[in-house]
Order: C-alpha cells, then sequence, then structure tokens
C-alpha cells in the first residue's frame, strides 16, 4: 500500500505548550521537556517521542483521535482498554509496552492520551535485521503468541477498561455484529455498491455453524504485523523481541483471527506450534476473517483518512476474498455432502 499524504480528520498535533503541560502534570512541576518530535507512519493516534529531565528519560506520548464521528464502535475506546491489555500480556510474561498514564478526564486536553515508557529498539520489518535473525526472530513472535492466544474468556468480544469483554457466548455472533457495522457504514458512504455488501453480510449471516466450531475466545492482537513488534539486542549478543506493542485492536476471537497476517509463515508456525489446517472449512473460516479485514479498511482508508490509493487496493482484495470464500464453501459444503 503507498504511503501517499493523507487528509484524515483523525490525526492533529498539538502544541509544544500542550505538550509541555502534560508532562509536567504527569511527574511533577521539575520535569523539564529537552526534545519533542513527531512520529511518522501512524494514521489513527498522533504520536510524540519526548525526551525529559526530572524524571530522566524517554516516553511516548499518543493522543486519540480528534474526532469520533467516523470511528466504528470497537474504536471509540480502544485507548482506553490497551492498560488492561498489557497488564494481561504481563501476566504471562510477554513483553509489552508499559503504561505510565491513560488520560481522558479533559483536564488538560480535550483528547484521550497514554503515555508509555519509550523502548529503545527497532521494528521487526527494519532493513538492519539480517535474514537468519529474521526467521528466528519470527519463530519467538510465534511461541508469544501462542502464549497471548492462551488467555481466554467466556464470551467472544472487545475487552473493556475495566476487565470485562463486550461480546456474545457465540463466535458467530459477534461476527455478525462487526459484519452488520461495516455494511451500515460502507452503505451510508457507498464504499461498495449494495449487492456486493448483501452478498458479504450473507457470508456472516448465513453460516453460523461454521464460525460455531469454535468455542475458546482467545485473546488475540489483531495488529499483530512486523512493525508492531519490537526487537533489541538481548545480553547474549542476539536480537530479541523487546515488545508488542499496539494492542489496542485486541479481540476476543478465534485464535486463527490472527493468522490473517501469517498464512503459515513457516518459522512464526514453528514457534506457535502447529501448521495452519489446509482442509476447506478452516480455511473458508480464515478467508472470511481477511474479507471482513479488507471491507473494513475499505471504509477506513477511503474515509476516515482519505487515502484513495489505499481504498482501492482493500476493495480490490475484498471482491477477491469474497469470491474465494465462495469457492472454498463450495467445496466444503460439496466434501460434507459426500461423506
Amino acid at each position: 500500500m503507498s504511503n501517499e499524504s493523507n487528509t484524515s480528520s483523525l490525526y492533529a498535533p498539538i502544541s509544544s505548550e500542550e505538550i509541555i503541560n502534560i508532562m509536567k502534570d504527569t511527574f511533577g512541576a521539575d520535569c523539564d521537556v529537552l526534545h519533542t518530535s513527531l512520529l511518522k507512519g501512524g494514521l489513527f493516534n498522533t504520536t510524540y517521542l519526548i525526551e525529559t529531565t526530572s524524571p530522566e528519560g524517554k516516553w511516548v506520548l499518543r493522543l486519540a483521535p480528534q474526532e469520533t464521528e467516523h470511528l466504528y464502535s470497537f474504536e471509540k475506546q480502544m485507548m482506553a482498554v490497551e492498560p488492561h491489555i498489557y497488564r494481561l500480556l504481563e501476566s504471562e510474561d510477554i513483553p509489552s509496552s508499559r503504561v505510565i498514564r491513560y488520560d481522558e478526564s479533559g483536564s488538560l486536553i480535550v483528547r484521550p492520551y497514554l503515555i508509555i515508557e519509550f523502548i529503545d529498539s527497532i521494528p521487526l520489518n527494519d532493513p538492519s535485521i539480517l535474514p537468519e535473525d529474521y526467521a528466528r526472530l519470527k519463530e519467538e513472535l510465534g511461541r508469544y503468541t501462542r502464549q497471548m492466544h492462551h488467555l481466554t474468556s467466556d464470551r467472544f468480544g472487545w475487552p473493556q477498561p475495566d476487565g470485562t469483554v463486550r461480546g456474545y457466548p457465540t463466535w458467530s455472533q459477534m461476527l455478525l455484529e462487526l459484519s452488520t457495522e461495516v455494511v451500515d457504514r460502507c452503505s451510508v458512504y457507498h464504499v461498495f455498491e449494495e449487492q456486493i455488501l448483501q452478498e458479504f453480510a450473507a457470508v456472516f449471516h448465513d453460516n453460523a455453524e461454521l464460525f460455531d466450531e469454535i468455542t475458546v475466545p482467545s485473546l488475540v492482537h489483531n495488529d499483530l504485523w512486523d512493525p508492531n513488534v519490537l526487537v533489541r539486542r538481548g545480553g547474549d549478543g542476539e536480537l530479541h523481541i523487546a515488545a508488542l506493542i499496539d494492542a489496542d485492536r485486541a479481540v476476543y476471537a478465534d485464535r486463527e483471527y490472527e493468522f490473517i497476517v501469517y498464512e503459515n509463515h513457516p518459522n512464526f508456525m514453528q514457534g506457535y506450534g502447529y501448521e495452519l489446517s489446509m482442509e476447506p472449512r478452516p480455511r473458508a473460516r480464515r478467508t472470511a476473517y481477511q474479507m471482513m479485514l479488507s471491507f473494513l479498511c475499505a471504509f477506513v482508508y477511503e474515509i476516515q483518512l482519505a487515502m484513495p490509493e489505499n481504498a482501492t487496493w482493500c476493495k480490490k482484495d475484498a471482491l477477491a476474498q469474497l469470491q474465494a470464500f465462495r469457492e472454498l464453501w463450495s467445496e466444503a459444503t460439496m466434501e460434507g455432502r459426500s461423506e
């Protein structure tokens, strides 16, 4: 996807005075802000790297979107949930971000914000990482991901700041809610033709039995691509995973909802401990998940972020995944009849 400039209504820098006020309010009046830099890459939140004395350190300040009109319902509380997710990961000895403060009071700035301790590291997609190190790190990531998926709930859905889960007892109900919201938003803004949206909705409305084969809600990061995996050198001189970051989209789901990104990546799956099934039914589910992501992101790129090239890519992929699901589900249905 492209890195074209955006006219997002979500992303908005703040003044140096506001940053200083936030840091002094967090660490005390003696805190001195030495340097601030606006970090590139994120289009949803607005993110700064800040260096201070009293205390001496580096911190990441992330500000929630400046407007919420175009957000999906699950996006409106993502930042508030993040500290809870990191506590869960810490409980399983999974390296993650250390939250210093979350504030939604509006006393200093109208937008919620999060201050996280800076980790001196590089992302897993850094071009300096050698292929042999990358393969080993992917295996390590697979092991941590399996640990994360051992965190389970009695409901499928979105974790809440208080540790509860907003969701449903069945996976199909959760997918139906999400797909319905995707259809509604894409319909209002004419992101897809109505017929296409009806066909997309039918995948989740008509096939509950396929999705309800999944009975264990596992904690899924839901955004675990390489830029959200930080690595640094350990005492042995080798690169190791330093943190899984940006866990604000985490959801209790089919654990294979995570594998939209990896698609049986050999090193990752070796660390995870098993290969993904290539039978028609599990392949159909994973294809439906990829389709869900592409339809959802088409709205994000076209309406939230105003990135038309990315939106076009997502639309093409959405249609391709819809066709792929039809073919796989037809194959699975025929196989079931022959048994």
